[in-house]
């Protein structure tokens, strides 16, 4: 009975892995066109006011031998998937949507992309410009690989579809520590309460030397989170000033306010620098309960961002990947 098992179990193995190695074999000798970032990617582009900021998608052709001639690849806008990505995810919740970047933000200099003999990658140059764009709201670029002569699109998953989440930085937005900014409400003492706090807070751009931020406990998918933005600009000398778009609904009033930047090079990686961004900040605001009703709040206390920087990637806005955006966690000492 245990030879009958044992031929049983060979016989399955011996099938499978000539299934396996007859799939890997087709995938491997099968040429087709994908996005070398597809899916919903975030890209981020640096912010330049006044003139544009070049950003190359890559267009990959799979398989494990190089193309014989020059492949010329289509490249279309996909409307279509983007809504459909909208719905799937957020369902009924529409103010939180992507929505479809406008072509002023944009320039495709060409919707082809040529692949040249002998490589597998070819680049598709994107120029943005991205100056006045509000970023209370998600932006995509929907694009996809289109049908044309001499190549096959990748239809597995979603391989030809390239949805571009734009975000623009400059040097002081990001992902900041938030535990230490205290939030106590204004109508009662202080050592009478529980001062709330959070755990992070984003900080987009508004132009190259200001960010705006979500005041206090603002969750930052509130529907209504426009009213509760808080720009900060950064002046020379360490100074920095609060203000908000809407501080005459809010009850807004700018307190105080200073940044500090250091930094220093990694001890185990020396191309590796940590750039350290603390803001501190006082200031007021209400949170509406109703047109008549509001909860006085005061924030005072500090942010904090840490950015690690390739200092071999003269080009900032290409070596993106590589700037990383998270809670301050310095280097521990050797």
């Amino acid at each position: 009975m245990k030879t009958i098992y044992r031929i049983l179990c060979t016989v399955v193995v011996v099938f499978a892995c000539y299934a396996c190695n007859n799939e890997w074999e087709d995938e491997l000798y099968k040429q087709t066109v994908s996005f070398g970032k597809n899916g919903v990617a975030d890209i981020y582009v640096k912010y330049k006011p006044n003139g544009k900021t070049s950003y190359q998608v890559p267009v990959v052709l799979s398989g494990t031998t190089m193309n014989d001639g020059n492949i010329t690849v289509n490249v279309a806008l996909d409307v279509d998937t983007l809504t459909d990505l909208n719905f799937e995810r957020f369902r009924y919740r529409e103010d939180l949507y992507y929505k479809l970047l406008d072509e002023t933000y944009y320039d495709l200099p060409s919707t082809q992309v040529t692949l040249q003999k002998g490589t597998s990658v070819g680049l598709l140059d994107i120029d943005f410009s991205l100056g006045g764009i509000n970023m209370t709201e998600k932006y995509i670029l929907p694009l996809t690989i289109a049908e044309g002569d001499g190549y096959q699109v990748n239809y597995r998953k979603h391989y030809r579809k390239a949805l571009l989440n734009v975000i623009p930085f400059n040097n002081f937005s990001g992902s900041y520590s938030a535990s230490a900014g205290l939030i106590y409400q204004r109508d009662k003492e202080e050592n009478q309460q529980t001062p709330m706090t959070m755990d992070t807070r984003t900080a987009f751009v508004v132009d190259d030397n200001t960010i705006f931020f979500y005041a206090g406990v603002t969750e930052e998918e509130l529907e209504n989170r426009e009213l509760y933005k808080v720009t900060a600009h950064f002046e020379d000398d360490g100074i920095l000033t609060l203000d908000a778009p809407h501080k005459d609904k809010i009850g807004f009033n700018f307190i105080s306010g200073g940044y500090v930047i250091s930094e220093e090079m990694d001890a185990l990686q020396p191309y590796l620098k940590h750039r350290y961004i603390k803001l501190d900040m006082e200031y007021e605001y209400n949170e509406l309960i109703t047109d008549n009703l509001y909860i006085p709040y005061r924030f005072k206390g500090s942010l904090t961002m840490e950015r690690k920087i390739n200092t071999t990637i003269p080009d900032e806005d290409q070596a993106l990947s590589l700037i990383h955006i998270s809670e301050p966690t310095r280097p521990e000492p050797i």
